[in-house]
């Protein structure tokens, strides 16, 4: 998602950059990019990058989709391990440890 790291800095405040000095997008671009080690760079259009949090929705979209795929995973996991009497129990998980959950690795 190379959007995210686009920013709206040295666009004043309503993206036309009237009276900001000539190159401080690119040099606050450049010292976020370098401190932070991640390719920030200056949004080519500051009145989009202003308006709109297009690049923050795709984001968000993007770590729900994950967040939705690990929790259907977990489910899947949980329900084919299920059983024995009423479950599926298709899936069979070692155990950890021997001994109490409370306390691994007590033997009685």
């Amino acid at each position: 998602m190379p959007r995210i790291y686009e920013l709206a800095a040295g666009g004043t405040a309503v993206g036309t950059g009237l009276n900001t000095r000539i190159g401080f997008a690119e040099k606050v671009a450049a010292t976020v990019a370098s401190l932070t080690g991640l390719p920030f760079v200056t949004a080519p259009n500051k009145f989009e990058a202003l308006a709109a949090h297009d690049a923050l929705v795709e984001l968000s979209g993007a770590l729900n989709t994950v967040a939705v795929s690990m929790m259907k995973i977990a489910n899947d996991i949980r329900f084919l391990g299920s059983g024995p009497r009423s479950g599926l129990g298709e899936l069979c998980l070692p155990e950890n440890e021997p001994g109490s959950s409370i306390m691994p690795g007590e033997f009685p």
